[in-house]
């Protein structure tokens, strides 16, 4: 929608394999912002400081989801059941083994868990029943689910009430340098998040616009949308959830500090840090200065 151009600003994508492999970028100098789950973010910035968070994202999004026709309905009942992961070094996992230990579970000898990976590979694992769970977030998740054309449901888990698990990350020099310029990456993300949740498949329709090879072969427009939209309606609308403050990307320091905590706690980060010393959410007040219902309305009204 140009949001980013509409400020002057332009923007490359870097794709990784994953936010380690961000944070390393950007320790090289080959990335100024990148976005990932604080597990990887925090432990990046522990061992180089010259790391600083610069939002956070005010709702979880890690889940452990089942098919909506299972019997189970709280990770109690997924004792002696096996919960399947992307990988064993992802933070889906490091998060998955958090959530189970924090409901009271032990997540060595209540539960097995077994790599799955994603999408079609993931959902055949859930279809016939080798796992009985999946530890991922809501993208994953909602592509599990237009692949098995059945949606997944997330278990409610203590994770559900820890802010700041997922954000965006700069170095301490390109904070200084480039104030103006990190403000306009985040306020037109945020206007994306707000119009991809307004408007999911108007979302899908611009992403395939840009990426033909990822739309959905052998089908409509209109069936390749239903068959992604779980994914396009879950990822987004966490992001786009403001903090008590009513901003998008800001949260209280006492959460902040308390999710390092838990993090710490679960096991998902080895060491704890001094969350004043890593995060630096003062922009966020001047990134959420737009018209957030002329982005709703804008995403209503949009036609290909």
């Amino acid at each position: 929608m140009g949001y980013w151009k509409d400020q002057g600003l332009t923007v490359q994508i870097q794709p990784t394999a994953g936010a380690t492999a961000s944070a390393q970028l950007l320790t090289a100098g080959k990335a100024d912002i990148i976005a990932g789950g604080t597990s990887s973010l925090y432990q990046a910035a522990a061992a180089d400081p010259k790391i600083r968070l610069v939002s956070l994202q005010a709702e979880n999004f890690w889940q452990i989801a089942v098919p909506e026709d299972s019997k189970i309905k709280s990770i109690d009942d997924l004792k002696g059941k096996t919960i399947g992961t992307q990988s064993l070094s992802s933070a889906s996992y490091l998060f998955g083994r958090a959530a189970v230990q924090a409901s009271g579970l032990d997540p060595d000898s209540d539960v097995k868990w077994l790599v799955i990976g994603v999408g079609s590979q993931a959902a055949a694992a859930i279809k016939d029943g080798t796992v009985a769970a999946y530890a991922s977030y809501d993208g994953p998740t909602g592509v599990v689910s237009g692949v098995l054309g059945k949606k997944l449901i997330n278990l409610p888990t203590p994770l559900d009430k820890v802010s700041g698990l997922s954000g965006y990350a700069t170095t301490e020099q390109f904070l200084k340098e480039h104030k103006s310029a990190i403000v306009k990456f985040l306020l037109g993300t945020y206007k994306g998040y707000i119009f991809s949740t307004t408007n999911p498949g108007a979302a899908e329709q611009i992403q395939w616009a840009e990426y033909p090879e990822q739309k959905p072969k052998g089908m409509s427009t209109e069936e390749a949308i239903q068959s992604v939209l779980p994914n396009v309606e879950s990822r987004f609308k966490s992001g786009s959830v403001p903090g008590p403050s009513g901003l998008i990307g800001d949260v209280p320091m006492k959460d902040v500090q308390d999710s390092i905590d838990f993090m710490v706690k679960y096991g998902v980060l080895k060491a704890s840090l001094d969350s004043k010393k890593v995060v630096d959410l003062s922009l966020n007040k001047e990134a959420n200065k737009f018209d957030a219902d002329a982005v709703k309305k804008q995403a209503q009204n949009w036609k290909p």
